[in-house]
């Protein structure tokens, strides 16, 4: 690569080169090294200097006025340091990014921290990322929402479910907000997560709903409004969510609610819908209910394996398995050796004692607070609504998404003692021969055709404004990656003590599986928010915060 002219790469290209160094196994020294090369052979944009850790903007409310900075080559850095494990130095280069060009983050910088680090850090540099108008990819969108959902528990929820409910609807705010158009899918994740606030109720609890004042179709058809307010039409994988949930949650007015939806919206079911239909029908019906469900069907849908499993299912939980050999006779599935297979490992999954349903007869102690999460939520997604009812809810500023981090819960610092360490490291007399030169070359250039006036992101912000928002968030970030990785190496040292191999992960990236998959991002919610509430327990004098970001940032004053 060095022997190459000018001509045929540039810095794009070392970007590209550090991410594929790093993906084949090329040491973290190595990579610094080929990004060190790249910023000295490009000496005439000044990125030695723009993208160091300590360079400042000489107009905090105006664009970079470098054109030459490279984005690609920050992109390949950021993500060869998050392959080898140097968080802190990513973040530094985020920091760089966020600073340098806060209006046109390259998606692919969010993907990256999605990838490599917690979900909740990567939450947070989605909100960061949606303030200023960059426009992040709906495939990301969508692993993130997924990652959230899967640290819930479908059962009884908790207030701590509520939290990631609110937090996943944020994210349909931020992300519309930003100009990016949202699907049936991300907002299907949306309402399979709300859905998992109401509680799961057993077959000894018939009784629940009578004596409950939540309405739950009330809150789905609210859930639909939503599509609606957005632009989104329901799909069919928007009704096999309600039919389901209606099943869990034994609630035959959804069920009936959905089916009556779907015949009117002129969607064909598919076999998928079939099976939610027959696990939803033993639940609020029983085993006639079963029975019915399966001779209604539409006789031109395919029988897969998937289907037969299904009714292998509702029918032992019906205890009226003698249907389901009958129909299996009825269409010779005898011949299909691997659906048989499938059958009868089902049957004998659904046998065992903890696969079983058993009577939740403690349900209403369990869910003590169910009927209030359900109300908060139903308010925050009335307040959404009559966002959406704005001509300008994309500006931000003046519709304000409601968090910037997951949990509700967060460390309040002090806002003078920010200001005054931002001003501090924002304006540095050092570097004013750096931006006089660059000044001097952009001079002999053709004029960029900037505007000098106030500059403001497509959701609200001036970008003084924003820069100093991202500073923040890095802050924060910086602080949750130090204590997430002091936990890791503490697991690791705990694991090495007792012989065994460590089981801690930093990203769900290689989890395909929902169950380890929901324990890992479990687990990283609830140790995430013990730190929110230990750190805002025990808050820092100015000194000690300011100390301590200064150590985080391996700045010395």
């Amino acid at each position: 690569m060095t022997a190459l002219n000018n001509n045929y790469l540039d810095l794009r290209t070392y970007g590209a080169a550090l991410e594929l160094l790093a993906l084949y196994g090329q040491p973290l020294a190595y990579c610094e090294e080929v990004y060190s090369h790249g910023l000295k052979r490009f000496p005439e944009s000044f990125n030695e200097y723009h993208l160091s850790p300590g360079a400042i903007v000489s107009q905090l409310d105006q664009p970079t006025r470098s054109p030459k900075t490279s984005m690609g080559l920050l992109q390949g850095i950021i993500k060869a340091r998050l392959i080898h494990g140097d968080w802190r130095n990513a973040y530094m280069a985020l920091d760089t990014a966020l600073r340098l060009h806060p209006t046109q983050m390259p998606s692919y910088i969010f993907h990256t921290f999605l990838e490599e680090r917690p979900i909740n850090e990567a939450y947070q540099i989605f909100c960061l990322f949606c303030h200023s108008g960059s426009q992040i990819k709906p495939y990301d969108v969508t692993w993130m929402l997924n990652d959230l959902v899967d640290g819930q528990k479908p059962s009884i929820g908790t207030d701590f479910d509520l939290d990631i409910v609110l937090a996943s609807l944020n994210a349909i705010h931020l992300y519309s907000a930003s100009g990016r158009l949202l699907s049936a899918r991300h907002l299907n994740i949306l309402l399979q997560s709300s859905l998992m606030l109401m509680p799961t109720i057993g077959p000894d609890d018939s009784t629940y709903w009578a004596e409950s004042l939540m309405d739950p179709i009330a809150l789905v058809r609210q859930l639909f409004s939503i599509y609606f307010s957005l632009g989104v039409s329901p799909e069919i994988s928007t009704y096999n969510t309600v039919i389901a949930a209606a099943g869990r949650v034994r609630h035959e007015g959804i069920l009936a609610w959905a089916i009556k939806e779907l015949s009117g919206s002129g969607i064909a079911s598919n076999e998928i819908t079939f099976e939610c239909l027959l696990n939803a029908s033993v639940r609020t019906g029983g085993a006639a209910q079963v029975e019915s469900t399966w001779t209604a069907r539409d006789p031109s849908m395919a029988l897969l394996p998937s289907t037969w499993t299904a009714l292998a299912r509702a029918t032992s939980f019906a205890g009226n398995t003698n249907f389901l050999h009958d129909q299996m006779k009825l269409y010779n599935v005898s011949d299909q050796k691997s659906t048989m297979r499938q059958v009868y490992a089902e049957l004998a999954k659904c046998q065992r004692a903890d696969f079983k349903e058993s009577p939740v007869s403690t349900v209403s102690d369990q869910n003590t607070g169910c009927e209030s999460r359900v109300a908060e939520f139903t308010s925050a997604l009335h307040a959404f609504k009559e966002v959406l009812g704005n001509p300008d809810f994309r500006n931000l500023k003046k519709y304000p998404a409601v968090r910037q981090s997951i949990w509700a819960t967060s460390v309040v610092i002090d806002e003078q003692w920010q200001k005054k360490l931002y001003d501090e490291l924002s304006v540095d007399s050092t570097a004013r021969g750096v931006l006089e030169a660059e000044a001097s070359a952009n001079s002999e250039r053709p004029e960029t055709n900037l505007d000098s006036g106030t500059i403001e992101s497509s959701t609200g912000f001036r970008l003084d404004e924003l820069r100093y928002r991202n500073w923040k968030g890095i802050n924060e970030l910086l602080e949750h990656a130090e204590l997430f990785e002091s936990r890791m190496e503490q697991a690791v040292d705990e694991a090495i003590k007792e012989g065994k191999p460590s089981k801690q992960v930093r990203s769900t990236k290689g989890l395909s599986s929902r169950g380890p998959r929901q324990r890992l991002l479990r687990a990283q919610l609830k140790d995430h928010l013990a730190d929110v509430n230990r750190m805002q327990a025990d808050p820092l004098t100015e000194t000690e915060w300011r100390d301590k970001i200064l150590r985080l940032r391996r700045v010395e004053i």
